[in-house]
Parts: structure tokens; sequence; C-alpha cells
């Protein structure tokens, strides 16, 4: 077992976790109780515009790693049964807006996609929670809610919004929206809510609907596939989620409690094709919440033409793990707390991020692959914006294999010496073809902040050629540890699946785990179809990188 270096000392022991829990469901099956209508809506199809190709891997994740049970009543509740031969056979006719705790909105596979988009309101319980989940085909097909073409059931217009042009909003930017309705108090908000098992697609400005008025209108550029305008315990799981704006986001304001996005799950999902081309504003995930865990995710490249992000972050107590990430501007954007500052800055697990167990495979010319710290800059010291609301704190990075493409590439852009990244265990290959193989870049800020942050690394591999950044631009802050950095030029691992090769440099060579992340054990890793399997140490320690041989 190898030691860390002394430099792992500065590592912040404030260790407030987000909560990695999975929202385990009853299994316990029971008939249908007090069906609430049937009632069906029908309208004139949408003129529909063919999807981009977008191709995922259709490989199922364990559902022990997930946290899940079988698309099954929870027992508690009313089962709502969604399909050809049951009692509903439109999405429409689910009465969304009456969902209570126990409920079970089962969707069944069928042939043809449900063209509908709604609203989840409901407030479950930890023990009784609300779920949506699809019930699979016979060759494990999801059931498909395509955005393309969909219609709101009509009962729900009123309730995104007691105005139009509000509810126009609310329906214009996603295909499933978490929110409380119109008629509820303002500090109502969703809760024990979970989605499983679906495929769904195309909510994006190339695509329209019909709003609960039947009126046909765009989605709206800024918007997402799911969009959690508030809510709390909210797991997104096991689910194929493509062209949209985004996958998913999640909205947290400093209203009060009720408007924060907290104890979000996002895990097990395929996420692909997404974006606007030309704006950087969307992304594969959006995320601002207190206690996001984003895990066993398979981020495919966003459209072609977007420079959004695979994983941008705002949340408090981030942990991002076990995923694999391809593309994106960056890999993981880790950035202030913009719309919510108030009640991050309040809490100790603001300052600590966890990043760890992922594959991660990125063109560098785009963009640094790690973004820590903020994205708005130039403000002043005590101003209510800008570099006084960075994270200002540690981000844990450990365990992650990167395969860097292109003709440049930066691990870590850092943005103020505020920030620090404590890496150690990772495996960071550049290709052939990237000429500057830069660990860090810099991030220009206003004086008195200093960009470039500290970088303390452990035992990690790297390739030969390493430099500090290019030669063209001074990054400020400070390296350490670079002594402790194993070297090679050839692939130590195998491409596609991110295993060491035999006789790789990466093998037994991993650092004991520090004390401060203790919490995070290194349980799983991805195999060669990206399914969550749990990790085992094979010698005499464990492996650098994600994946152990």
């Amino acid at each position: 077992m190898r030691f860390i270096p002394t430099n792992r000392t500065s590592v912040r022991l404030q260790c407030s976790l987000a909560s990695a829990g999975a929202l385990m469901l009853a299994a316990t099956a029971s008939p249908a109780q007090g069906m609430r209508g049937t009632a069906t809506v029908t309208r004139p199809p949408i003129t529909q515009r063919p999807a981009p190709v977008i191709v995922l891997r259709t490989a199922t994740a364990p559902a022990a790693a997930l946290g899940l049970t079988a698309c099954v009543p929870s027992g508690r509740g009313t089962d709502y049964r969604v399909g050809t031969g049951q009692p509903y056979t439109s999405l429409d006719a689910v009465p969304w807006e009456s969902l209570r705790a126990g409920d079970t909105v089962r969707v069944f596979h069928r042939d043809t996609p449900y063209r509908s988009k709604f609203l989840i309101a409901g407030q479950g319980t930890a023990d009784a929670p609300i779920r949506v989940c699809g019930v699979r085909g016979p060759n494990g097909e999801r059931p498909v809610i395509d955005g393309s073409g969909a219609t709101t059931r009509a009962a729900l217009g009123p309730l995104y919004s007691n105005t139009l042009v509000y509810s126009h909003v609310h329906q214009d930017r996603s295909v499933i929206v978490l929110k409380s309705l119109a008629t509820e108090a303002w500090t109502a908000y969703p809760r024990h809510i979970q989605i499983d098992g679906l495929k769904i697609t195309r909510g994006h400005p190339d695509y329209r609907y019909r709003t609960a008025a039947g009126v046909e209108r765009p989605y709206a550029p800024f918007g997402a596939c799911i969009w959690i305008d508030r809510g709390q315990h909210i797991t997104i799981a096991d689910n194929e989620i493509t062209d949209c704006q985004m996958g998913v986001f999640s909205k947290s304001t400093d209203d009060g409690d009720f408007a924060v996005t907290r104890n979000l799950r996002i895990a097990g999902n395929r996420f692909a094709g997404h974006g606007i081309v030309g704006d950087w504003h969307e992304h594969s995930t959006y995320l601002q919440s207190v206690g996001t865990v984003v895990e066993f995710n398979d981020y495919g490249p966003l459209r072609s033409g977007s420079p959004g992000n695979a994983i941008k972050d705002r949340s408090v107590g981030t942990v991002i793990r076990y995923n694999r990430i391809e593309e994106g501007a960056h890999a993981i954007d880790l950035v202030e707390a913009e719309d919510f500052p108030g009640t991050a800055l309040a809490l100790p697990a603001y300052r600590t991020t966890h990043v760890y167990g992922n594959q991660i495979v990125k063109t560098g010319d785009t963009g640094s692959v790690i973004h820590y710290g903020g994205d708005h800059f130039g403000s002043a010291p005590g101003a209510g914006w800008g570099e006084p609301l960075f994270r200002k704190g540690t981000l844990h990075f450990w365990n992650n294999t990167l395969l860097l493409k292109g003709t440049q590439a930066w691990v870590f852009q850092i943005s103020t010496t505020q920030e620090t990244v404590e890496a150690w265990n990772n495996a960071i290959h550049f290709a052939p073809t990237v000429v500057q193989r830069n660990l860090r870049m810099n991030q220009e800020v206003a004086a008195p902040w200093v960009g470039g942050g500290v970088l303390n690394l452990g035992v990690n591999w790297i390739s030969t050629g390493w430099q500090d950044s290019d030669p063209w631009h001074t990054v400020g802050g400070s390296v350490s540890g670079t002594q402790w950095l194993v070297t090679g030029t050839s692939l130590p691992f195998d491409a596609a699946s991110m295993q060491p090769v035999s006789g790789s440099a990466l093998t037994d060579r991993a650092a004991a785990q520090p004390a401060v992340v203790y919490a995070h054990p290194l349980a799983y890793q991805l195999d060669a179809l990206r399914r969550p399997v749990a990790r085992r140490v094979n010698g005499t320690a464990s492996d650098l990188g994600a994946v152990e041989r």
C-alpha cells in the first residue's frame, strides 16, 4: 500500500457530504386502486421533423447499484397503468395534478411513442414516494415519451401558472416539469419523486408541441427534457434522455428552503445530443441543488455545434462518481451558486466537492477537462456576484481515468488561489496528437484575486511531455507534488473499457485513501458495457484510475 504525500495535510476537514442513499421503493404488488378517470385528449398531429441520429448504448445498469426495484405498484397508493390495453391509453389521461404519496404511474412499452408532456407536483414521503416508471418491452425496450408533437393535458394549463404568459413559459421549457401547482401556496414544492426506466426525447426548439389550450408552439431555447423548478428528494434514474436543450435542469433560489432543490440524485441515465448550436448556456445536465449526487451515468457527446458542457454544476455538497463522460467544452464545470448564493455560502458543504471513479474522454481543444471555482468574474470584494461567490474550497479528484485527444489539452482550470484541487490516483493519457499537454489553464479574474488556483498532486500516472501550462499564458497559483507523478509514453489502459492493460504501470500503484474521503469508499467501477459493478482490489494495492484490472 502506497503512502499519501505530505501535501495532503492541506485538505480541508469540513466534510458535510451529499447523501448518496438510493430512493428505495416498496416492491409489494397490489391491485389497482381508485382509478380517477380515463378520459383521453385527442388533437390533430403536428408535422414531425426528423430527429438527428443519436447512438446510445442500451445495456441496463444493475438495479442493485441504482437502488431500483421493479416497476410495480408500491402498495401504498393508486396504480396508474398507461399503455395499449391498459386503463389509461394516453399519458394525457393521467390526473398528474392529483398524484399523492405512494402513487405509481406505470408507462408500458408500445411500438409508437407517447406524445405527451406533463407536470409533477405531488408530495410523496420517504416510505411512500411518487414514482413514474417504465415497463419495458419484450426485448428490453424502454417506453418512449416524445416531445415532438406532444400534447399537454388540458387540465394542467392553468396549473402551470395562473397567467397565460407564464403558463406558456413553463410549458415551453420541458417535456416533464417538477413544480408546484399554481393553485398551491407559494411555499409548496414536490418531494420524494422518482422517474425511472423511460426514454425521454425531443424537447428542443427544432420541435413543436401543443399547449394545454391546443396552441402549437416551439420549445424554448433554454429548457430541458426534465426541468426541476423546485423539489426535494428527487431521483432521476435509468432513463435514456436525448435531443433536448438539456437533459436535466434543476433550479434553486434564495426565496426560502421551499425554493431550494435538495437531495437530487441523477443515476444510471444515458444522455446524448443535447445543447443549442452556437450557445454555451445549455449543457447535458445543469444542476443547482443542495446535496447533488451524479453517478453511473453515460454522457455521450452534445449536439453537433453545441459548445455546452457535459456536466455543469452550481450545487452544494456535490458528488460526481462512476460516470462515463464524453466531450463537452468542459467535461465537468463546477462553479458558483449563482441563483442561491445566500443558501450556499451558509453551508460548509459548499466548500467541498468530490469527483472520483469517472471515465472521461475529451478533445482538449474545446476547453479544460475540469473547471472549478466560478464563471462570473470582474467583480469586487463584498459584491453580490462574481468572485465573492466562488467555491473557495477543495475539489477532491481521485481515481479518474482521462483520455485526452486533439492538439492541445488542459486538465484543470482552477479559478483563483482560494480554490484548491487535491488530485491523486488518477490516470491521465494525452493522445500522440496532443502537442501541448497542460496540467493547468489560467482564468482571468479581477484583483485582488489571482487566477490559476492551487493544485496538490499525489501519486498519478500522466503521459510524458506534460507541462504546467502552455508557453503563451502565465498561470498564477501553484502546483506541488509533481515528484509523485508516474510517467510513461504508451497508453496504459484499454481505450474502450479504460481497464489497465497487462503489465500496465497503473497496476497496484494507488496511494492509500486519506481520512478526509473515507466517507466515499471506491466501491464501484463501470464495466465494458458501462454498467456499474463492484470494484475489488486485485493485487497488493488498488490500481490507478477508474477501473481495477
